[in-house]
């Protein structure tokens, strides 16, 4: 593994830590907004409005750890059943869509997060400002992208050496 490897193995880590607390601090919230419904009478009005900015937080900070373990759901039923001279044409292939998507999405989410930032947008109830949460989605997709660059031209490790080293769980995370 060399020094850029570990690098991007290093903050797609610490982003999903980040998507982690996430969680926890949405499962909190839906608990205490729940004991406060029915205990006191009236729950936060601002617990749907966080939770959800937690939720969009934590599906997109966790999408680069699996990008650089290459443990996304696939499709192999293609791959499987070409000669393993092809395989490596459809890996390519399927590299540069995937390339292609997240830089058309990069772009894209800036535009909207830009747009949010631009207009002071907040949100409904609680007056949050959106364009923090909303910088999530491009600032991870960009990561992205570079993984599945850096992962294109590194090359694919073997079936074999992908099921030894499997996504970490547990303490190796």
């Amino acid at each position: 593994m060399n020094a850029l490897e570990r690098s991007f193995s290093a903050v797609a880590r610490w982003m999903t830590y980040a998507g982690a607390l996430a969680l926890l601090v949405m499962t909190a919230l839906v608990v205490i907004s729940s004991v406060m419904r029915y205990f006191i009478g009236s729950p936060f009005r601002f617990t749907e409005e966080l939770v959800a900015l937690f939720y969009m937080s934590m599906v997109f900070l966790a999408i680069p750890l699996v990008t650089m373990h290459d443990t996304h759901v696939a499709v192999s039923v293609m791959p499987e059943r070409v000669k393993l001279r092809f395989s490596s044409v459809l890996r390519v292939g399927a590299a540069m869509v995937f390339i292609i998507f997240c830089a058309w999405f990069t772009y894209e989410a800036f535009g909207w997060m830009d747009q949010s930032r631009r207009l002071h947008s907040r949100s409904e109830q609680a007056d949050f400002v959106l364009w923090p949460w909303m910088a999530v989605i491009p600032v991870t997709m960009a990561f992205v992208t570079l993984i599945a660059v850096f992962r294109l031209f590194r090359g694919d490790r073997t079936r074999a050496a992908r099921e030894a080293d499997p996504l970490p769980l547990g303490d190796g995370l």
